[in-house]
């Protein structure tokens, strides 16, 4: 009897509102995304070209600078449990919801060394150094156009597999070498130029 003579006190509108308050809000619909099809068209035509756009629009993030990004700061893992790949070929999927293509291969090398020889070594004067891809994908916009999500090209990177390089010499100045760099810039003068083999 009181929530009746509440819900009479209450203007018109408000008391409807007061009898659905155990519903959920009607919220806005959203963008339906693109159909597979149409993604993989648009896709298609952008990947044709991308080896020829690559070097004008890439930026390498800071994580792609790297030397190795699955590889902790130290080079060895932080933890016993973290146990990275031991194999120059290992692959990981790596997923994003926003782009497309949603599934990507992505190589991870050794922390440490590199297998050389025969039998596949592990040399640690080499360390494993990832090599890396272009590729474009399309990546979804917070923009819709027609209720549906509207889709973006973008350039990536994308490491492919592994290669060895040397490691850097821990003192460059002490084995490396041979002369007195500062020493040696004294003795030329302005006008002289390097022998030229």
């Amino acid at each position: 009897m009181l929530v009746a003579g509440f819900l009479l006190a209450l203007p018109p509108g408000r008391a409807a509102g007061a009898l659905r308050a155990g519903r959920r809000p009607a919220r806005p619909r959203g963008c339906a995304d693109r159909p597979e099809e149409l993604l993989e068209q648009l896709y298609g035509r952008l990947a044709v070209g991308v080896l020829g756009a690559f070097h004008h629009t890439l930026q390498l993030e800071p994580r792609e600078q790297a030397r190795n990004a699955s590889c902790p700061a130290g080079g060895r893992p932080a933890d016993r449990r973290f146990r990275p790949p031991t194999n120059l070929r290992s692959v990981s999927i790596s997923y994003d919801p926003a782009r497309y293509p949603k599934y990507l291969p992505e190589a991870y090398c050794l922390c440490r060394g590199c297998l050389t020889g025969l039998f596949g070594e592990e040399d640690f004067r080499f360390r494993s150094a990832p090599v890396y891809v272009p590729a474009v994908v399309l990546r979804r916009t917070a923009a819709c156009a027609g209720g549906r999500a509207v889709y973006a090209e973008d350039y990536v990177t994308v490491p492919v597999g592994c290669t060895c390089v040397p490691e850097p010499e821990k003192d460059a100045d002490s084995i490396n070498s041979s002369i007195d760099k500062q020493a040696a810039k004294l003795l030329l003068g302005p006008n002289d130029e390097p022998a030229r083999p």
